[in-house]
């Protein structure tokens, strides 16, 4: 699934969404520098593997956090964590560095990732993800979040970042 795939499949749920349309950039810093803003809070997501390449994780957490990999290991039972490659992440989610987005989990039908989000995402706030590309976001309600990670069959862990 692409971006015209994803606005099918969120119309299908009922999923509504708040369109910011930006320039393409990869970056959260970028943003802010260009002073764009976005409806509710803001997020970021890290594609991570385990020491042996055999788990991938998607972690969802606050813009401003630095997210201490180790710490987060031992929360999901892992010796290490590190970042995954670009070739797994248009393996299984077919996108590309800087575009790296929840929405890409639709593309997982076999469920090798596992979505890890932070305990501090408030549920009562907008959030945004790329709709399979980095030139805009969709800020979706987090309620509404949920429901497209249960559609793609992907039940997350919340942990502490």
């Amino acid at each position: 699934m692409q971006e015209a795939g994803l606005y099918a499949l969120l119309a299908e749920l009922g999923i509504h969404y708040e369109k910011v349309e930006h320039p393409p950039f990869g970056a959260v810093s970028d943003y802010h520098r260009e002073g764009i803003t976005f409806p509710g809070q803001c997020v970021k997501n890290l594609f991570l593997k385990n020491r042996k390449g055999n788990r991938f994780y998607l972690l969802v957490l606050d813009e401003l956090k630095t997210a201490d990999l180790a710490a987060l290991a031992s929360q999901v039972d892992e010796a290490r964590l590190s970042f995954a490659s670009e070739e797994r992440l248009q393996e299984f989610m077919q996108l590309s560095a800087g575009s790296v987005t929840p929405f890409g989990l639709a593309n997982d039908a076999e469920g090798r990732i596992q979505v890890l989000l932070d305990n501090d995402i408030d549920p009562a706030q907008l959030i945004g993800f790329h709709p399979m590309v980095n030139d805009s976001t969709l800020c979706i309600t987090v309620p509404d979040f949920l429901r497209f990670l249960a559609h793609t069959g992907h039940e997350p862990a919340w942990v502490a970042v």
